[in-house]
């Protein structure tokens, strides 16, 4: 090649060259010995050699004059080819093409082992610096492959060293150390030759690489290599003449906790790239350790000042002591320093720190991935923070968020930021806090959070908090990070600059609107069906800055079940969704302003007004823009947030006065169409459409004018059996079927209290009392006019039944009605109650008008509970008062059946005889012969037997708690019956005794005599006889006659009464005719049974001693002598005394207790 094909700006760049300033004539061929010959001579470098060749650097090594080369060896280039494909290919393949610029590597690494002048000798003690002739370059991207504008085997001084070569170190005996001699390639043997020296090496020089891979290698600055970012890669490996001041591991330490650990995660980018600045330097050149002076400033990229100070010990940077100096790069240099160059301040502990260092990285990502990074890293705004760890969002799971990015995400974000510090004392239960979300359905206006907190003390340190339902768990608020362990000490909230941080245990997801945060609630999904069923629900749904009060299930019951049918109808929609439409204010009232605000009334999406009224006692009440007198419901504060208000619970539903609740509206809803038409048929439409009667109606009662009506409404199926065609064409008789169900109702005067919550259920059209009469439009003209209700306890049918006063007719079936449900008119009053049958207007027969039973208008059920002990002493005074009754009429009877049973055969002829025979020998006093026992005997015998009769009831009600009715049954009553007995026997059995002998004393062979005074003398001689044992003789035989006896006896009683009592009666209100026909009937149920064992115990007990040895022997020993028909004897007076004595027995029982409850 000639000199001057070299173009001139090059040759300049040459002669400025540092690293080629030193060449001696560099292109002359003068010298006969080369380093190219040199190589060629010696067999260790033919691998060197051929590298040489293949870069077409041979003409360069001729050339030059005055220089050392570093050659490796055979030995380290075989080494190098192990880690260096480039090399491996340069030597095995000898058609492998090199293009120049794509070779560009392979000549710089070979550039870096040459020298523009010659080392004459190694160091002995010290480090050397030299110069080599590798330029490093800024790399192409991609390399081109055309040929460069200058020739391949010279050098080009520039590049990214400002200019400079890159540097060597070499000390004793090695090459490419690092500043402390440490390392690089051992020299193992040198030549010389004509144009330098050679070193040969034990391993190829690698260049040196950009600084991110010089980072990248050094163990010392780990730290910074795990948290390296790819800007930061960027500035390192493509800034050039770039210093680098790097802190190593233990430097970091300074640093706060929390921001160590927020500098290892994803979102630390920009306090990293701030901190790399700050430690970098770019000036004209490198700052090499042995370019500082005493005392140097530099300023870095961040912008800082670095004081650079050297003395003959140390240099130290800003204070931080430089550890390791001139760690070589292609692109510049780094130093180690073992401190941090951070100026104070510079570095803020933000709440976004705090997140991604208590283990809050999920929720951090998510408020990056919809641009809410600013609530986390403004230090100057006050907010509160509830963060789920990422243990909770792990639980939660992806799909239970909405998709990152969205709307919906942002959403709930912004739910978890309160504003304001809230620190756990400022928290009390019940809380409405404002949150950074701000709704649209809530006007702009901010969306608010519920607190709960656990303790009542607010300054206590052991509060428990829940925001929204999620409760606060332990987090970490301080760290404590160890070379063996971590400590994390745990409190309620953590406080960051203004920002407060509390860790939840779930993320909280914002309120949704009204009908959808209802839905979970099941005692409100009556009410939300009606919104569903309407078209007025995406109104409810979606009217802005409302409140919605939702009533319970039950309020459509406690609204009277006909006003809910009615209204759920399908020909109501209007009249529902004007209800709909009134329960929803158009405003927000949270509890807060409804408990202690001032404002009383609210305007509602319907139009009209509600009022609030708030009681000492904090209870809330409404009363509605309409509905009917006194109605009202309470409020129940519930605070259910959503995303257009608030909604509230309700006991009852709200009438607005938009809804006119007619009769006529309620008649349909009860299924009442029949009803209908015959009240119009018979001119009562007006009462169904609510308006005052037509001029010209006539009625007997002026006070019935301008009254509200109750229509007792028969359901369309109560006319199954009615011929409609005939009572259409009797227009009297549906006059009277209408008057008949019409109850005129004044209207209440003034509004009902609501001190008294049972005020608020007042559905009802008039009082449904038990044992209420009411008057109706028939009663002027009937004595069967008026109504009576009474409610009945009965499992089968229990509730309320309806009567015409006084009426008997076929079982009773033709006079009442059960009540299956009723609504009340918002008109005048009244309203329509809804029943199973027709009241057919009464017009009795002559003989039930005659000794009619009557009602009293008054209940017994009413009455006040009487003490047990009052009762009983009643019970057995009044059965005194009927066994005396008993005795006076019966005794005759009683004398006849005894004598008849007792008399030998053919002594009477029967009952009649009886009483011929007696009435001739004592006259009208024999037949009151034995008398005076059962006189004596009665009131203690029938006030045991009714004292044990209703024990006994009471007995069989103890021992059958789970019963469903309290009314006892024919057959308990029966079993009362038969315990009566047991006790009166004791009672019974020795009057029976002297009853029977005195009875039968002056019959058969004994005619005419008279052994016995009287009953005392009687007794004397049945001692004397036989002691106690012969007073109580027919013992057993007196229990076989009065067990089952009593047991028909007292349920015969109950039965009849029951069958003689009217619908919507009492038995306790039956009249004396009927008392007397139920006690007959008892004592005849009696008798039928105890004749036969009314025989035995007569015959035990006259007999002489020994006759009988008991009930049985008395049996066989009658039925032997006389016959089946023997046990029979008596029976017709028996029978005959039955209906008077027992009848006389109630009457006096029932008389008696008539008159002691009057006055006990």
């Amino acid at each position: 090649m000639r000199l001057h094909l070299l173009p001139a700006a090059l040759l300049i760049l040459l002669s400025a060259s540092p690293a080629l300033s030193s060449l001696q004539s560099p292109f002359t061929n003068t010298l006969s010995t080369t380093l190219v010959d040199a190589l060629s001579n010696d067999p260790n470098y033919t691998s060197l050699l051929r590298l040489l060749q293949r870069a077409r650097l041979i003409p360069t090594l001729n050339k030059l004059n005055g220089s050392t080369l570093f050659a490796p060896t055979n030995d380290a280039v075989r080494q190098h080819l192990h880690e260096n494909d480039l090399w491996r290919f340069v030597l095995r393949d000898d058609y492998f093409v090199l293009n120049d610029n794509v070779q560009e590597q392979l000549r710089q690494q070979l550039f870096y082992h040459l020298l523009n002048y010659t080392v004459p000798e190694l160091p002995k003690d010290d480090t050397r610096t030299h110069y080599t002739l590798h330029y490093p370059q800024a790399p192409a991207d991609p390399p081109s492959r055309d040929p460069p504008p200058y020739p391949p085997w010279l050098p080009i001084p520039g590049g990214t060293l400002g200019g400079k070569p890159q540097r060597l170190r070499v000390s004793a005996g090695d090459v490419g150390v690092d500043a402390f001699g440490k390392g690089g390639a051992k020299v193992v043997n040198t030549s010389t030759a004509g144009n330098g020296n050679i070193y040969g090496i034990s391993k190829v020089l690698e260049p040196p690489l950009d600084l991110a891979k010089v980072v990248s290698h050094q163990s010392s600055v780990s730290f910074l290599n795990k948290v390296l970012t790819p800007a930061m890669t960027k500035l390192l490996n493509s800034t050039s003449k770039l210093t680098i001041f790097l802190p190593v591991d233990s430097a970091w330490d300074a640093l706060d906790p929390y921001e160590r650990l927020y500098l290892e995660s994803e979102y630390s980018a920009n306090d990293l790239n701030r901190i790399l600045n700050l430690h970098a330097v770019v000036e004209e050149g490198v700052e090499y350790s042995d370019t500082f002076e005493e005392e140097t400033n530099l300023t870095t990229l961040g912008g800082s000042k670095l004081e650079i100070k050297v003395s003959a010990t140390n240099i130290s940077v800003s204070g931080a002591h430089l550890v390791e100096p001139d760690i070589l790069a292609s692109n510049g240099v780094l130093h180690l320093v073992d401190s941090l160059l951070i100026p104070p301040g510079t570095l803020q502990l933000t709440p976004e720190k705090y997140l991604l260092a208590l283990n809050c990285t999920t929720f951090v990502s998510l408020l990056h991935s919809v641009d809410l990074g600013a609530l986390i890293n403004n230090t100057d705004v006050k907010y509160t923070i509830l963060a789920p760890s990422d243990d909770v969002m792990s639980l939660q799971g992806d799909k239970e968020l909405p998709e990152r990015g969205s709307d919906d995400l942002k959403r709930l974000l912004q739910y978890h930021f309160l504003l304001g510090d809230w620190t756990p004392d400022k928290l009390a239960d019940g809380m409405l806090l404002e949150t950074a979300l701000e709704e649209d359905g809530l006007a702009g206006r901010s969306q608010v959070l519920s607190v709960g907190v656990s303790s009542d003390d607010r300054k206590s340190a052991e509060k428990s908090v829940r925001f929204a339902g999620a409760k606060t768990i332990g987090n970490p608020s301080e760290l404590f990070i160890s070379a063996v362990d971590s400590y994390i000490a745990y409190s309620l909230s953590v406080k960051v600059n203004n920002t407060l941080l509390y860790f939840i245990s779930r993320p909280i997801v914002p309120p949704v609107d009204p009908l959808q945060t209802a839905l979970p609630f099941l005692d409100l999904s009556s009410f939300l069906a009606a919104i569903f069923s309407t078209s007025q629900a995406e109104i409810l749904r979606k009217a802005p800055h409302t409140s919605l009060l939702i009533p319970h299930n039950s309020a459509f019951k406690r609204l009277g079940l006909l006003v809910s049918a009615h209204l759920l109808g399908t020909s109501a929609k209007q009249d529902l969704e004007n209800v709909l439409l009134h329960h929803a204010l158009d405003t927000i009232e949270y509890g807060e302003s409804l408990r202690n605000g001032s404002q009383h009334t609210f305007p509602t999406l319907e139009g009209s007004d509600i009022r609030f009224d708030r009681l000492k006692n904090g209870s809330l009440y409404i009363s509605p823009s309409g509905g009917w007198t006194g109605m009202q419901s309470e409020l129940f504060v519930k605070d259910l947030l959503t995303n257009t208000g608030v909604v509230h619970e309700l006991s009852d539903i709200l009438i607005p006065r938009s809804v006119n609740l007619t009769i006529g509206k309620l008649v349909k809803a009860a299924q009442g169409s029949t009803m209908a038409s015959i009240a119009v048929k018979a001119g009562f439409e007006w009462v169904l459409n609510g308006t005052a009667p037509p001029e010209g109606f006539s009625s007997t009662d002026e006070a019935f004018m301008g009254a509200g009506w109750t229509l007792l409404c028969p359901t369309d199926n109560a006319f199954k059996d009615v011929n409609l065609t005939q009572l259409y064409a009797e227009p009297d008789a549906l006059r009277a079927i209408v008057e008949q169900h019409l109850i005129p109702a004044q209207p209440s005067e003034g509004e009902s209290s609501i001190d008294n919550t049972d005020a608020l259920y007042n559905n009802q059209p008039l009082p449904l009392d038990d044992s209420t009469a009411y008057s109706t439009l028939l009663s002027s003209k009937s004595v069967y006019g008026d109504l009576v209700f009474r409610w009945r306890d009965d499992p089968e049918s229990k509730g309320y039944i309806v009567g015409i006063k006084g009426a008997r007719g076929t079982d009773g079936n033709a006079d009442w009605a059960r009540v299956l449900s009723w609504g009340r008119s918002t008109t005048a009053g009244g309203g329509v109650i809804q029943i199973d049958r027709l009241l057919q207007p009464y017009n009795p027969p002559w003989w039930i008008s005659y000794g009619a039973p009557t009602i009293s208008s008054e209940s017994p059920v009413t009455e006040e509970p009487r003490s047990s002990a009052v009762e009983s002493a009643k019970a057995f005074i009044a059965g005194g008062f009927g066994g005396l009754s008993a005795v006076l009429v019966g005794h005759p009877f009683d004398l006849t059946k005894t004598r008849l049973q007792t008399a030998g055969p053919g002594v009477y002829t029967g009952a009649l005889d009886v009483v011929k025979k007696t009435l001739a020998r004592d006259g009208i006093t024999g037949m009151y012969r034995g008398m005076v026992p059962p006189l004596l005997g009665v009131t203690p015998i029938f006030a045991v037997s009714f004292w044990a009769y209703d024990a006994s009831k009471n007995l069989i009600l103890a021992l059958t708690p789970q019963r469903s009715s309290q009314t006892l049954s024919i057959s308990e009553l029966a079993v009362a019956g038969f315990l009566s007995a047991v006790p009166t026997t004791i009672v019974t059995a020795p009057v029976e005794r002297a009853k029977v002998i005195l009875q039968t004393q002056g019959q058969g062979k004994d005619a005419g005599e008279k052994r016995y005074k009287g009953v005392v003398d009687v007794v004397k001689h049945l001692y004397r006889e036989g002691g106690m044992r012969s007073i109580f003789r027919g013992t057993g035989a007196t229990l076989a006659r009065d067990g089952p006896g009593s047991a028909a006896y007292f349920a015969a009683y109950e039965v009849t009464k029951r069958m003689l009592t009217p619908a919507g009666s009492s038995p306790a209100d039956l009249n004396l005719g009927a008392i007397i026909v139920a006690g007959g009937s008892a004592g005849v149920a009696m008798w039928a049974l105890a004749i036969p064992p009314d025989v035995l115990k007569s015959r035990i007990q006259s007999a002489p001693e020994g006759t009988y040895s008991g009930l049985l022997d008395c049996a066989r020993k009658t039925i032997a002598q006389d016959g089946v028909r023997a046990l029979w004897k008596g029976f017709g007076p028996a029978m005959a005394r039955a209906f008077p004595a027992n009848a006389a027995t109630f009457l006096g029982v029932e008389a008696s207790r008539t008159l002691m409850d009057k006055f006990f």
